[in-house]
């Protein structure tokens, strides 16, 4: 099981209003990314159901059917013109319409609802207006302005804020078996996200791809062409997992105009990746073009 790290305001008024039978039938948990809006959604869920609240791990959550993350927006492909399908949709209708086994609610959580497309945003509203009694929905984003107003007026918004880099710091150090000074070193580096804490930690593929945004901001002008050729060679290649890297490498950088102006490329690039037909290779050729 896994804690929810400096939200325990949050989990706590959650946790009243379950226990009270005053839950929302929906709600919009958001702020920036890798706060642990995702970890609070399925402990409130866990919650529900089981009656701890705390987030089950992810081999719990694809073996235990009475806990589910539906998270569509992670299973489309950003690079492609993503939408979710008919069929899509009628699983979520289908999942909130069934009576809930335990818990009075069966929950829907859809993550990164950023990179919803027009019309899976438009099948989402017409869930939200007419929800059923026992559904309990819980959309996560970290940019509210990409939600339709019409959603948005529908469900009840809690946002979550980075987190005290003390309080990343003892979670590293005691849970994660991270000797003291090393845990305040990524807890400096996490930019107050526990999320990004683990993923320094845990996820290879994430290290891989910092070290691959680290050498592609440093490659100078004559040889990025070709870098850049090599990069876009694996087929499991993700444009936006690399410049969510490219970002946060920024991020790390010593302050500076130039790095501010290439921060703010990237961002752009980033947010526009679902909504245009972008050439990856021209697009990342032109992010450093002037830098």
């Amino acid at each position: 099981m896994r804690r929810v790290i400096g939200h325990e305001k949050i989990i706590g008024d959650l946790t009243r209003l379950a226990q009270s039978g005053e839950l929302s039938h929906g709600y919009i948990f958001y702020g920036l990314p890798m706060v642990g809006k995702r970890t609070a959604a399925l402990a409130l869920a866990h919650g529900l159901e089981k009656g701890t609240f705390e987030a089950p791990l992810e081999s719990e959550v694809l073996q235990d059917t009475k806990v589910i993350d539906m998270a569509f927006a992670k299973q489309l492909d950003p690079n492609l013109k993503d939408s979710i399908s008919i069929d899509a949709v009628r699983e979520i209708k289908h999942f909130l319409w069934q009576k809930p086994n335990v818990s009075a609610k069966r929950t829907l959580i859809i993550d990164d609802a950023e990179f919803l497309t027009n019309d899976a945003q438009n099948a989402l509203l017409k869930i939200t207006e007419e929800p059923p009694a026992s559904s309990l929905l819980v959309v996560i984003t970290s940019d509210l302005e990409s939600i339709m107003p019409t959603i948005l007026s529908r469900l009840q918004k809690i946002y979550f804020g980075a987190v005290p880099e003390a309080a990343i710091a003892a979670w590293i150090e005691k849970e994660q078996g991270v000797p003291k000074a090393k845990a305040a070193s990524l807890a400096k580096r996490a930019l107050g996200k526990p999320g990004f804490a683990w993923r320094l930690l845990n996820d290879e593929a994430f290290q891989k791809n910092l070290a691959l945004a680290e050498i592609f901001l440093k490659t100078a002008p004559a040889g990025r062409r070709d870098f850049i050729k090599k990069l876009l060679t694996p087929e499991e290649f993700n444009l936006r997992k690399f410049l969510d890297a490219v970002i946060i490498i920024l991020a790390w950088e010593k302050p500076s105009k130039a790095n501010a102006a290439l921060w703010h490329k990237a961002l752009a690039l980033y947010q526009n990746i679902t909504n245009f037909g972008l050439n990856p290779r021209l697009q990342l050729e032109n992010l450093v073009a002037q830098s």
